[in-house]
């Protein structure tokens, strides 16, 4: 069919009927505004428009090093402060990836665009991001008297983080918010406007059989359903990079991570929820207790303690 550019006068009409019907706002409150489209298809579009900000998790995927504070007098003090840490036992704290990283696409702008065009802009921001290095934890010389000091891998400090991923991406309560129209998504689609479309999915087919008519001749429904296989394919892509930035091995702990990866929408919002907390440099770290949680999973075969935040996660309890 016609480009985007040449689309009709009928697919138009659709697309800004979808946008009166945003996050259901106007079918939910009964507004006058609110269109009457097939309840299937506007729940897939809500949903997709869920799935594109639930990325915003991953906003610490790119940092200028400045934190929170931006360039501020003590910027490079920071900076060399926070590189490595020595404890009084002689470990030497190390970040698990580099401080700063930059990427060719900003994360921020790409997730806005995926609101007007989905995975259009997701796939171009995946391919050419910089993937997180890990540091390593061989025994290294840290100071003039030739001691060698174990390495240790700390997560990154909130304090590193620049303020969109430390306001936005680590709030709890977007897997939860997200999550919650995923669940509304899917009842509008099965259950919404039964004296328009007929009665819900467990009574009736009719409702799935008239989407499947729609989408034999939609361009835009055929376009939500390609989204809907591109977003459940590469919603786990950023997820081992968020892993390592938290300092956890990918050895340990793997259950959480399988959901991200391989549970559509609804496992990516759970990893939100429970996966560990950044802590903050003002405050104590626990490192004893981190670095052995670390280890008593890897021993358990990669599912820990704290997998889904209960028991063991003194990190994220205290943070």
């Amino acid at each position: 069919g016609k480009d985007i550019f040449h689309a009709d006068t009928k697919t138009w009409d659709e697309v800004r009927s979808l946008t009166y019907n945003f996050m259901f706002i106007a079918p939910a409150t009964h507004m006058p505004t609110a269109a009457k489209l097939n309840p299937v298809l506007e729940g897939i579009f809500n949903g997709l428009l869920a799935w594109a900000f639930m990325f915003a998790g991953f906003l610490s995927d790119e940092r200028g090093g400045m934190g929170p504070y931006g360039r501020d007098a003590r910027y490079y003090e920071r900076m060399i402060l926070n590189r490595e840490q020595v404890l009084e036992n002689g470990i030497v704290l190390v970040p698990p990836v580099s401080i700063t990283k930059k990427n060719l696409l900003r994360l921020v702008p790409t997730i806005v665009w995926m609101q007007f065009f989905m995975s259009a802009f997701l796939l171009p921001y995946l391919f050419s991001r910089t993937a997180e290095k890990y540091s390593s934890e061989d025994y290294e010389l840290f100071n003039d008297d030739d001691y060698r000091g174990p390495r240790r891998i700390r997560p990154l400090y909130k304090e590193e983080l620049d303020r969109p991923a430390l306001v936005l991406g680590e709030w709890k309560g977007l897997g939860i918010l997200l999550g919650s129209i995923g669940i509304f998504a899917l009842y509008w689609g099965f259950a919404g406007r039964p004296g328009d479309f007929g009665p819900p999915i467990w009574v009736s087919d009719k409702r799935m059989v008239d989407f499947m008519k729609l989408l034999d001749k939609d361009r835009v429904a055929s376009a939500f359903v390609v989204d809907l296989w591109i977003f459940g394919i590469f919603q786990g892509w950023l997820v081992d990079d968020d892993w390592k930035r938290r300092g956890r091995s990918l050895e340990e702990e793997k259950f959480l991570r399988n959901c991200a990866k391989f549970i559509p929408f609804f496992g990516l919002a759970a990893y939100l929820i429970w996966r560990p907390s950044y802590p903050s440099s003002k405050e104590g770290f626990d490192y004893e207790g981190f670095f052995l949680d670390r280890r008593d999973a890897r021993e358990r075969g990669g599912r820990g303690r704290d997998d889904f935040g209960f028991g063991g996660d003194r990190f994220r309890d205290r943070y």
